[in-house]
C-alpha cells in the first residue's frame, strides 16, 4: 500500500488529539521492513504518545500503544464481561482473522485488564498466534499487539505417551536443593508485610519440556541446570599495583564515616573522582548527575569536552526520532562512567565504562579468558575484598576458548557456606583488548552480612521435602514453537507444574504455584502467579 493511504488509515485507528504532533513515520524494523510505524506525541508532555504500526502490504493494524496520563483512574468496578465485549469489538474491526482465535484468557493486574486471543489445536493455545489487548480502568484500549504466525498449523498426533509415566520420569530426575531466599509479600503468600529471609528447599530442575510423542526431553536435562561452580582460592595481594587499598566510599579515612550524598560536597565528589582504580581522571571527567534512592547512590561522569549536538528536527525517520528522543542520553553514556554505591556499607555496587575507541577498534583479542579472570580477581580484591568467602567460580564450558570475543564475562554465584543465595550472582566484564574492567554488577553486601548472621539450621531432610513437593507436581500439555530448525514448527510437549487454583475465588491473584519448602519449618511456600 502507498504511504499516504497508510498514513490516513493510521489516523483512524484511534482519535489523535489535535495538539499532538507527528514525530516519526518510517518503515520498521530496520533491515527487515514489514510495518509502517507512526508516533504522535504531546509537545508539552514528553511521556504522552500514541504509536501505530500497520502492515506494509495489507494495511492491517499490527500494534497500538497509547501512553497518556491518568491511566490508573476511572471506574474500577467494570466487569470482565464488559472488558471482553469492548476488546471483541476492537478485534473484529482491526483483525480480519479474528474468527480463528477461539482461545481467550483474561487477567487483571494492577487495575489493568489483559486479554489474550489465540488459535488453538486440541483445546490448547498456539503460541505466537492471535493478539493481546490491554484495557485501563475506564476500559479504554491502550495496547494492542497482533502476532505474526510463522509456523504451519499443527495436527494433533495419533498417540502420545502416558502423562503419569512422564510425571514419574520428572520426579525421578528431580532433586531438592537448599538455597537462601528473600520472600516478598507482593510475590508470595505469607504473613506480615515485611520481606523475610528463609532457608528453603528448591526443586531442581523445576521446569522441563518433554516431547509428548516420544517421551524424550526436548532439550536434555542439562539445559535446565546452572553450570557447576567451586570455591575460589585466595590469591596473594600485590601491594605494588596501582589500585591501592580496598575501595570503600567514605567521607574520610580516619573517621570511616559512611558515604552520604543527600547534599554532596564538592570535596567529596573530587575525592571519588580521583580514585585511579575506576579510571576517572578529574582533569578529564566531571560529575554530570547524582541520584540517591535511599539504598544506592548513582553517579554519572562524562568527559568535560563533550559538546551536545543539535538534533535534526526536520525528518520523521526512525534514526532521527531516536536521536531526538534519546540522543542526549546515549551521548552521555559514550565514554562515560556510571557508578552505583550501596549507602549502608559504602561498597561499590555497580560500575560501567564503555568507550567509542573500544567499539570502533579493529584489533583482535590479546588476552585469554584465564588472563581476563586474573584481571577480574584483581578488581574484586579491591571492591569486594572478602569475595572468596561469598563467591564461587562457575566451571567454563569446554569450547569457551574457541571463539574470540571483545569482552569476557564472569558471573560468580553467591554462596554462604555451601548454600547458594537464590540465584544471586555478581558480574564482571573484562576487555580482551586492554584488560580493563568495563562493567561490574555487585550484590548487596548488607544482605550478604544479614544472611550470614542468620545461622540457618535445616530441620527437614531433602527426602521429606521431596515427599511434600512431589504431592503437588502434575503434568500438563502445551504447544511449543520450535525456532531452532530451518522452518519453525509447533511441538506438543509435556510440562510439569505445581500451579493450582487458590482458595480465595475473588482474589486478583487467583492462581498460585508451589515454589519452595521451608527447610526449618516444613511450610509450603506459594508464589502468586
Amino acid at each position: 500500500m502507498d504511504y499516504e493511504t497508510l498514513r490516513t488509515k493510521a489516523t483512524t485507528v484511534v482519535m489523535i488529539p489535535d495538539h499532538y504532533r507527528l514525530e516519526m513515520e518510517d518503515n520498521t524494523p530496520k533491515g527487515n521492513e514489514k510495518y509502517r510505524s507512526f508516533i504522535w506525541e504531546d509537545p508539552e508532555k514528553n511521556d504522552c504518545k500514541i504509536e501505530v504500526a500497520l502492515d506494509l502490504e495489507t494495511g492491517d493494524l499490527i500494534r497500538l500503544d497509547i501512553d497518556m496520563e491518568d491511566k490508573n483512574t476511572g471506574n474500577q468496578d467494570n466487569s470482565e464481561e464488559d472488558a471482553k465485549a469492548i476488546a471483541d469489538a476492537f478485534l473484529m474491526k482491526h483483525n480480519p482473522d479474528h474468527t480463528a482465535f477461539t482461545w481467550v484468557n483474561i487477567e487483571e493486574r494492577q487495575n489493568f485488564r489483559f486479554i489474550t486471543y489465540r488459535e488453538e489445536v486440541g483445546g490448547l493455545p498456539l503460541p505466537d498466534t492471535g493478539c493481546e489487548i490491554t484495557l485501563d480502568n475506564s476500559l479504554n484500549i491502550i495496547r494492542y499487539q497482533s502476532e505474526q504466525k510463522t509456523a504451519p498449523r499443527p495436527k494433533w498426533p495419533d498417540s502420545i505417551v502416558d502423562a503419569e509415566n512422564v510425571r514419574q520420569q520428572v520426579l525421578s530426575d528431580l532433586q531438592m536443593k537448599l538455597t537462601m531466599v528473600t520472600l516478598y509479600p507482593s510475590m508470595y503468600e505469607m504473613e506480615g508485610t515485611q520481606p523475610e529471609y528463609r532457608l528453603v528447599y528448591e526443586a531442581i530442575p523445576d521446569r522441563r519440556l518433554i516431547n509428548a510423542i516420544t517421551g524424550v526431553d526436548h532439550f536434555g536435562i542439562e539445559h535446565y541446570l546452572m553450570p557447576p561452580s567451586h570455591p575460589i582460592a585466595p590469591i596473594e595481594r600485590d601491594d605494588t599495583d596501582s589500585l591501592g587499598d580496598t575501595l570503600t566510599f567514605e567521607e574520610s579515612e580516619k573517621g570511616k564515616k559512611p558515604l552520604n550524598l543527600d547534599h554532596p560536597s564538592e570535596e567529596l565528589i573530587k575525592n571519588i573522582a580521583a580514585w585511579e582504580m575506576l579510571g576517572i581522571d578529574p582533569r578529564l571527567y566531571v560529575l554530570e548527575k547524582s541520584k540517591d534512592d535511599d539504598e544506592r547512590i548513582k553517579l554519572l561522569y562524562k568527559l568535560k569536552e563533550e559538546v551536545d549536538e543539535e538534533p535534526e528536527l526536520e525528518t520523521l525517520s526512525v534514526d532521527a526520532y531516536i536521536k531526538r528522543k534519546w540522543g542526549d542520553s546515549l551521548r552521555k553514556l559514550e565514554s562515560s562512567f556510571i557508578i552505583q554505591i550501596e549507602k549502608s556499607t559504602g561498597r561499590l555496587a555497580g560500575f560501567f565504562h564503555w568507550t567509542e575507541e573500544e567499539k570502533e577498534t579493529t584489533a583482535t583479542a590479546s588476552l585469554t579468558r584465564k588472563q581476563c579472570w586474573e584481571k577480574a580477581e584483581q578488581f574484586l580484591q579491591h571492591v569486594f575484598p572478602d569475595y572468596t568467602s561469598y563467591l564461587q567460580l562457575e566451571v567454563d564450558q569446554e569450547n569457551m576458548d574457541e571463539e574470540l570475543r571483545d569482552h569476557e564475562f564472569f558471573y560468580p554465584p553467591v554462596y554462604i557456606g555451601n548454600i547458594p543465595v537464590n540465584h544471586e550472582r555478581a558480574m564482571v566484564s573484562v576487555s580482551t583488548l586492554t584488560g580493563k574492567i568495563c562493567s561490574y554488577m555487585g550484590v548487596s553486601y548488607e544482605e550478604i552480612l544479614e544472611l550470614a548472621e542468620r545461622n540457618f539450621c535445616p530441620v527437614l531432610t531433602p527426602e521429606k521435602a521431596f515427599d511434600r513437593y512431589s504431592e503437588h507436581v502434575s503434568i500438563r500439555l502445551k504447544w511449543f514453537k520450535d525456532l531452532d530448525e530451518n522452518s519453525p514448527a509447533y511441538r506438543l510437549l509435556y510440562e510439569p507444574t505445581t500451579t493450582c487454583q487458590a482458595d480465595v475465588p475473588l482474589s486478583v491473584d487467583r492462581n498460585r504455584e508451589l515454589k519452595y519448602i521451608d527447610a526449618c519449618s516444613g511450610e509450603l511456600i506459594w508464589q502468586k502467579v
